[in-house]
């Protein structure tokens, strides 16, 4: 038998690059049905120099773009052409509707096209660890990428990144790289936009985050109070929000007994198990509730449903939901509108997006800076690549320290604008690799950016296709500046263009 195993090779914040034969994957990723997918999300910009570019009713300046576009930009990895088209014929409301509703949005192509290109993420703890030698550290993080680059499904796929650093685990870690393929299933993207504690009572039985969070040596007599700890001030309630540490060791002792299927069991190998007989059966008490004595697998699940149902959780959430979404320092009256939304639906999470993304609330939205996996899959999508060769883009967010499911302690990445803004070189070396058009990722670009054009013509092109026509004077004159500068070569418009992706406007979302 050859087991698959996880290891993490030393490089960038420990991230692994390149170790594995990736020429399966490559030749995956460069199958007709992406190739179909890449081709269905460009719309060319028809411009010219007597009709200038106008994204939506108005041009508008880089400072004060409009909600649509501003709605596009928080809600999708990315805005392409055709994602401004859509909303234009559209509107506001509708197309947030039209992305809620995701379901309804046809990704059947993407599906077959994953399932061909990345077998493991269908395959169950069993087939991974008993079967062959799958580079299973590799395969979620490439499927998060070409999800995020090829998806209709933008503000689904949007809400999978942030539940996977809110229910963070590692993958690199000992059991993950064979029990996070179901956690990803069975809890984050089947709750994604569905009720937040039916999330939470699936993770509270997810094997990889109990093992991940060592409650898998959580015994009667001797209490783990790791996972009870995170369960609360991670996923839940907040740091220090109404309750004490006489609470974490009660609720650990709730879940002694709380592991998986081992070994022994191939057939079932790696599903939730209740041993009872390491299952502490004395009373306890957590957040003022008496868990009586005998209770069993009720002991913890009740504690879970009160932490789904609780005020404090609620506006944990809330909070956390309005930094991603519309700014890192949320008013205390968006907090707690969208807290009572939570309360009034049962964390009903798309009616929390609907108080969010309402549109007079985006119009007051602050600029927030794009986190490296943000950053180089909207470039891909802003260029209508197709990721011939996805090894590249997983380097580039080994190299900037961002890659899905990598991030080693619980509380998933950074969401501030302090802890990336330090991470600059990275993306102007992307940028000017990219627009090169020799990484692999197949840009297509020469119809649309003739070098025959005048300096206006080409940079009035850029600011449409890179941003929608959100660029600032100061990067659109200096992108001018650029092509006046030298032989308006292909090679030279190709620079020119990755001066419109390094630029702040760009950087920021």
């Amino acid at each position: 038998m050859t087991r698959a195993v996880a290891s993490r090779p030393s490089g960038f914040f420990g991230s692994p690059r390149r170790t594995v034969d990736l020429e399966r994957l490559r030749a995956a990723a460069a199958h007709p049905r992406f190739r179909a997918l890449a081709r269905s999300r460009a719309v060319e910009p028809s411009l010219d120099e007597a009709t200038p570019f106008a994204p939506f009713a108005a041009p508008v300046a880089a400072a004060a773009i409009s909600p649509e576009q501003r709605l596009l930009q928080r809600i999708s990895f990315g805005p392409t052409t055709a994602d401004a088209a859509r909303i234009r014929q559209i509107g506001y409301q509708r197309y947030l509707d039209e992305q809620l509703n995701y379901q309804a949005l046809d990704d059947s192509e993407l599906d077959a096209a994953l399932a061909e290109a990345l077998p493991t993420l269908s395959m169950t703890p069993g087939q991974l660890y008993f079967g062959e030698n799958f580079d299973l550290t590799y395969e979620l993080p490439i499927a998060a990428i070409l999800r995020a680059i090829y998806t209709k499904r933008q503000l689904f796929e949007t809400m999978v990144h942030f539940w996977t650093d809110h229910f963070n685990i590692d993958l690199l870690g000992d059991t993950a790289h064979f029990l996070k393929q179901v956690d990803e299933r069975d809890v984050i993207r089947k709750h994604a936009l569905g009720k937040f504690p039916d999330m939470l009572r699936a993770s509270s039985k997810s094997t990889a985050m109990l093992t991940y969070l060592t409650n898998d040596s959580n015994y009667a007599g001797s209490p783990n109070e790791n996972y009870a700890r995170e369960i609360m001030e991670l996923h839940s309630l907040g740091a220090d929000q109404g309750y004490t540490q006489q609470d974490v060791r009660e609720l650990a002792r709730c879940f002694t007994g709380w592991f998986y299927v081992g070994e022994d069991d191939p057939a079932n190998f790696g599903k939730f198990r209740f041993e009872v007989e390491s299952h502490d059966q004395e009373r306890k008490r957590v957040l003022g509730t008496l868990i009586p004595l005998n209770g069993g697998v009720r002991d913890a699940e009740t504690i879970v449903d009160l932490l789904g149902r609780h005020p404090n959780t609620a506006k944990y959430i809330a909070r956390k939901l309005l930094i991603y979404f519309w700014g890192y320092e949320p008013p205390i009256t968006y907090v707690n509108q969208v807290a009572a939304v939570y309360r009034q639906t049962g964390g009903d999470i798309k009616a929390m997006l609907r108080a969010i993304l309402k549109q007079r609330w985006i119009e007051a939205a602050k600029p927030k800076l794009k986190r490296p996996f943000h950053y180089v899959v909207s470039a891909v999508r802003a260029l209508y690549g197709q990721a011939d060769n996805p090894s590249y883009l997983y380097d580039a967010l080994s190299d900037a320290g961002h890659v899905p499911y990598y991030w080693s302690p619980p509380n998933g990445y950074p969401d501030n604008r302090q802890y990336w803004s330090g991470f600059l070189r990275n993306r102007w070396n992307f940028a000017l690799e990219l627009a090169s058009g020799e990484t692999g990722i197949n840009l297509n670009l020469d119809a649309v950016l003739d070098p025959r054009q005048t300096p206006q013509a080409l940079s009035t092109k850029i600011n449409a296709l890179v941003a929608n026509g959100t660029l600032g004077t100061a990067t659109l004159d200096a992108i001018r500046n650029y092509l006046r500068g030298g032989e308006r070569t292909t090679q030279r418009v190709r620079e020119a263009l990755a001066l419109a992706i390094s630029s702040p406007e760009f950087q920021e979302f």
